[in-house]
């Protein structure tokens, strides 16, 4: 059986977001940043519309502002993965498709996939932050030096 939204919110906040703000990310939920240099690496977590699931969309801002096509002008505290061009979904970066973490059942009671525990939802999110998020803004950054 499967979480509500609401569980799942308090999970992230409880499991997550403080391992974000370890390594340096700001903002509130559901988008947050971190300025590295002239660097500015994004996270949204995004809900799908129907309930049940929800990605994590992971982005970023260059020094020249050539990845934000909406506002380039908008402060690094109020940049969201929206006003990109160049985005990637957390858990799809290696396998190139679109990663979606199914925790409950939709409005119209079904599942998308198979709900996966919270805890383990956490554990896998922190796991994949700390490895392909960071591998990939890793590599993105080096390409603007």
């Amino acid at each position: 059986m499967g979480a509500d939204r609401e569980q799942l919110v308090a999970a992230l906040k409880s499991d997550c977001i403080p391992a974000l703000r370890e390594v340096g990310f700001k903002g509130s939920f559901p988008d947050f940043y971190r300025v590295s240099g002239d660097f500015v690496a994004l996270v949204n977590l995004q809900f799908f519309s129907s309930g049940g699931s929800f990605c994590v969309n992971l982005s970023y801002a260059d020094p020249a502002m050539e990845n934000v096509y909406f506002r380039p002008e908008t402060e690094p505290r109020k940049l969201k993965v929206s006003q990109t061009t160049v985005r990637r979904r957390l858990g799809a970066i290696k396998e190139n498709t679109d990663k979606w973490f199914s925790f409950g059942t939709t409005s119209y009671g079904e599942y998308r996939d198979e709900p996966i525990p919270l805890k383990r939802i956490t554990a896998t999110l922190n796991e994949l932050f700390m490895s392909d998020a960071e591998d990939w803004w890793r590599l993105k950054q080096a390409s603007f030096a």
